[in-house]
């Protein structure tokens, strides 16, 4: 799916603000998908610009006025088509990867480094899916699935670490 899809698909339930989605974007999809306020606002921009959402400014007294966007009639069409469409196969980025990949270029210390650097965020991104689930109220089996995904594969990578630093 695409940002755009991505958007309407949290706005489907209920309208929202740009912080809301960049909440969501940082706590729930944190392990599956990387964005940021450069892509959401520029984004729901789009959408308004195309029809598929409706933007309405709350004013607030004390504090900076939101805008809130909610999901138009045809923005709901194409979310909905969207979940029929041909899905895209996973791509992954790593940092961590391709320092490894080229280790050879590096001290045995620096290696070992990186790869507890690596095992440190692992152990710390497994602790945040699963107190994310845990304080997760009214989850569907879905999105369990998504987060237990998360976790095992991060759990698989910590374990290979972990059998490699003992070597």
């Amino acid at each position: 799916m695409n940002n755009e899809q991505i958007i309407l698909g949290l706005l489907y339930k209920k309208e929202r603000t740009g912080y809301e989605l960049n909440e969501v974007f940082k706590d729930i999809f944190s392990h599956f998908y990387d964005a940021s306020f450069g892509m959401i606002y520029p984004t729901l921009r789009r959408l308004a610009k195309n029809g598929l959402v409706s933007k309405k400014m709350v004013v607030q007294s004390g504090r900076p006025n939101k805008n809130v966007y909610e999901i138009t009639e045809a923005g709901k069409k194409i979310f909905e088509e969207s979940l029929t469409s041909t899905m895209i196969p996973d791509t992954r980025h790593s940092d961590f990867l391709m320092r490894l990949y080229f280790g050879e270029y590096e001290t045995l210390a620096e290696l070992t480094n990186i790869i507890q650097e690596q095992i440190h965020w692992l152990t710390d991104q497994i602790e945040k899916l699963q107190t994310r689930l845990a304080d997760w109220p009214n989850i569907t089996k879905t999105q369990k699935l998504s987060f237990s995904i998360g976790i095992a594969e991060y759990q698989a990578q910590l374990k290979v670490l972990q059998d490699a630093i003992k070597e």
